[in-house]
């Protein structure tokens, strides 16, 4: 193949050639016009001569020379003119008139029956338009013009005065001989054709050669560079007739197979196939080949030892220029260590997998032997509870508990992770309320969220279906984890968890993404420590697994299971910024969202002293119909109710003063107040607050309950 650069001299060689042979063509024409010129002037004025004769000044220009022995001899003069040169066409006398660079014509070598004749006093009528005439007429001196067209056709002329120089204002005689324009064009592009092909030969046959000179070499270059590339290749090649008669084998068929090339050539290539391969197996590959197709695969080749040894390659038909099958080439190369390779690796991999069912069989069946005395531990610890105790009995039986709960946790989280790592979890789905699933997982750690006295926010978009397919269980564990893990890494402040449904793109069945995001306050998690969040057994910070416990395998089971339900889950978080955890699976719509109706048009006050719930709670009124007012405390609630409900969120730490706030409030005579109260107020202070509140609501509330009790209350 040509460089860019070679191509590029190549190139403006050829153009060089060309412009010289076209500069050479317009040099031979120009010459030639000039010549033509000279001869066509020669010609003029040589017959000129001639008419410089009494006949030819007896003319008077009029029709009366028609019948003069004078006009008729000097017609038979112009006529023998005519003939005497065939390259030209019309040879004519014109005299001058009195009006300035008119002329008429005396007499033309046109028959008398021509259809182009002119007789004598015609008026020529394009004189003025003729610069040749017209300088003729003012020097008396021979001149040409042309081409130039006129009524007659396109012609070369050329003028010659007829006698000698008049007096001035004396009529003058002109002689005009006129040659055809295409036959001027033809003579000068036949010697601008033969001189540009001269050059033509002369330099570009040289160059022609060179080229192909310079090109054999280079492809002798080139066949001597394959030619040793393929003899000296680790791989076998082999050159067969149509017939399979071996006719070329580099060095790399011979070292493989330990013959010499004396001993192959000419040889049928079956000499290096196994005893044990069919002649039908033979001819269904010879027959492929023949027709023009390839093959690829993996064959096997004997030694002349003897020995059996696997090659894999390809076998490719050699076409002439009539796609006729002129050879059969063969690259094949020596797989015996791969197959070794391979052999070892399949061994390894069967260990491997016996293994690893092994470890399976032996998780399950551990996994089972602990839950049993595990549950029994737990259970028994939680009826121990139920019994009068010392209050440091009540502590053993509180830890022995919890740590029961807490190995019964990780007795779980491994058999999930085995189940995962060995490819064997499946998905149990089925129908299932989204918005059930989530509030199931937010009660779960409600009692530890109230613990911590976290406010524990629920946001369900109304587009959310109500039904959907999908596995609630290894949903519900995602979510579970992900609370858990916001509740556990949060000192203060609140956890939210949200859930949004987007259409996806219409296809045979109604099908929706599900998004999923718990958002926390908690102690976060810095950006270069984010890649080890969902590694198993994998703590972002090892002195976090002792303050918090756990394994390290929540996420990376979660990650697992959201994946396995055609997912992923992503965090976004900053150290001391708190964290949010989201995660989004498309799940088939069952039945979709039904709205909760519209409440009365009335008026509500929200008091929280968490801001953020206080923005919670007011979105969700006002999207059920309501107006909302929100109040940090009840000290800046309008002494004049204006208002038509109360809705108070009570902190658990403050519940007990809640009766006899309100009871000094004497604007609230009238309004129903409905209470927001968490898990972890006890029961007989929940039972004196019944006392102060039309209805008391347990957190985090169930968007259906609360709207049932407001739509109660609001009722008139």
């Amino acid at each position: 193949m040509r460089s860019p650069g070679s191509i590029v001299r190549l190139v403006l060689g050829w153009l060089a050639v060309i412009a010289l042979a076209i500069a050479a063509g317009i040099w031979a024409a120009e010459r030639e016009r000039g010549e033509l010129i000279g001869r066509l002037v020669d010609m003029a004025e040589t017959c000129a001569v001639s008419f410089a004769s009494d006949d030819t000044f007896a003319l008077t220009g009029t029709r009366a020379d028609l019948e003069s022995d004078a006009y008729r001899a000097v017609k038979r003069r112009l006529q023998r003119l005519h003939d005497v040169s065939p390259a030209v066409r019309f040879v004519y006398l014109f005299r001058s008139t009195d009006q300035p660079g008119r002329v008429v014509f005396l007499a033309d070598s046109e028959p008398a029956d021509s259809k182009d004749v002119s007789l004598p006093g015609d008026d020529y009528p394009e004189a003025l338009e003729s610069p040749g005439l017209q300088e003729i007429l003012r020097t008396f001196a021979p001149t040409t013009e042309g081409p130039l067209r006129d009524s007659f056709g396109e012609w070369v002329t050329a003028y010659a005065p007829v006698g000698d120089r008049a007096l001035p204002g004396a009529p003058r005689v002109i002689l005009g001989v006129d040659m055809d324009s295409s036959d001027w064009r033809r003579e000068l592009l036949k010697q601008g054709i033969a001189s540009g092909a001269v050059v033509l030969l002369l330099l570009g046959l040289p160059m022609g050669a060179w080229q192909f000179l310079s090109r054999e070499r280079k492809l002798s270059r080139e066949i001597r560079r394959l030619s040793a590339a393929i003899q000296q290749s680790n791989s076998a090649v082999i050159i067969t007739s149509p017939d399979r008669v071996i006719e070329y084998a580099n060095h790399g068929c011979l070292s493989a197979t330990g013959y010499k090339l004396i001993e192959l050539i000419g040889q049928p290539a079956g000499v290096l196939l196994p005893d044990d391969t069919t002649v039908t197996e033979r001819e269904a590959l010879v027959d492929r080949l023949r027709s023009g197709e390839s093959w690829q695969g993996e064959l096997r080749l004997r030694r002349r030892s003897g020995d059996i040894f696997p090659v894999r390659g390809s076998l490719s038909p050699v076409r002439d220029s009539s796609g006729h099958v002129t050879n059969i080439i063969a690259v094949l190369d020596d797989i015996s260590d791969l197959k070794r390779t391979e052999n070892a690796l399949r061994l390894a991999r069967e260990q491997a997998e016996s293994a690893d069912r092994a470890k399976g069989e032996f998780l399950a069946v551990m996994s089972h032997e602990l839950r049993t005395p595990l549950n029994g531990i737990i259970g028994f610890a939680t009826l121990l509870q139920d019994t009068p105790l010392s209050s440091e009995q009540a502590d053993y039986a509180d830890t022995i508990r919890r740590s029961g709960e807490a190995l019964l946790g990780l007795t779980n989280e491994l058999l999930d992770y085995s189940r995962i790592d060995a490819g064997r979890m499946q998905l149990d789905l089925q129908v299932c309320s989204p918005r059930q699933v989530v509030e199931e997982a937010v009660e779960l750690l409600s009692t530890r969220a109230a613990d911590k006295q976290l406010e524990l926010l629920v946001s369900i978009a109304p587009e959310v279906p109500s039904h959907v397919m999908a596995d609630p269980g290894r949903l519900r564990q995602v979510l579970v984890n992900l609370i858990g893990n916001a509740v556990k890494f949060t000192p203060a402040g609140e956890v939210e968890v949200e859930l949004t449904a987007t259409p996806l793109a219409p296809g045979a069945q109604p099908r929706v993404q599900l998004g999923f995001t718990v958002r926390d306050t908690g102690i976060g998690i810095s950006v270069e420590k984010q890649d080890r969040l969902f590694k198993p057994f994998s703590q972002v910070d090892a002195s976090s697994t002792r303050k918090h416990g756990g394994a390290g395998l929540g996420l990376a089971i979660s990650r697992s299971l959201v994946q396995l339900m055609e997912g992923d889950i992503e965090v976004a978080s900053a150290a001391g910024a708190g964290s949010s955890f989201q995660f989004k699976i498309p799940a088939r719509v069952i039945e979709e969202a039904v709205a909760l109706p519209t409440l009365p048009r009335r008026t509500a006050v929200v008091i929280s002293t968490n801001s953020r719930a206080r923005r919670h709670y007011a979105r969700l009124l006002e999207r059920w119909g309501l107006k909302v007012h929100t109040y940090e405390n009840l000290t800046r609630l309008p002494a004049q109710p204006d208002y038509d409900v109360l809705v108070v969120d009570v902190p658990a730490r403050d519940a007990a003063l809640w009766p006899g706030l309100l009871r000094a409030h004497h604007g609230l005579v009238g309004v129903p107040v409905v209470g927001l109260v968490s898990v972890s107020v006890p029961g007989s202070l929940r039972d004196e607050l019944r006392e102060c509140f039309r209805a008391l609501l347990k957190k985090p509330l169930r968007d259906s309950l609360f709207h049932a009790v407001l739509h109660s209350v609001l009722k008139p």
